[in-house]
């Protein structure tokens, strides 16, 4: 698989690499206003193709990935908990 580098801000890449999504290869961060990541093909035209349709910028489409990862993980673990 090809990789390709999108550019987001310093703010979403610390959040995206607390995170630790495993689709996003994170780089160190750099003194710069914009962080780049590598993502995979079907991850790239999967945040483009969100980004168009919804007419966000790429940061606004990471920050709704992780806020839903965020609450599938509290999900799952208020299922956990009332199985016991």
């Amino acid at each position: 698989m090809n990789g390709h580098v999108l550019e987001i801000s310093t703010d979403v890449f610390r959040l995206l690499r607390r995170r630790a999504l495993l689709y996003i290869s994170c780089t160190d961060e750099t003194d710069a206003p914009t962080q780049r990541i590598v993502v995979d093909d079907d991850v790239y035209t999967e945040i483009i193709d969100r980004a168009i349709a919804k007419r966000k910028t790429i940061d606004e489409i990471f920050l709704e990935l992780c806020r839903r990862s965020r609450r599938a993980h509290r999900r799952f673990r208020c299922i956990k908990r009332w199985r016991l």
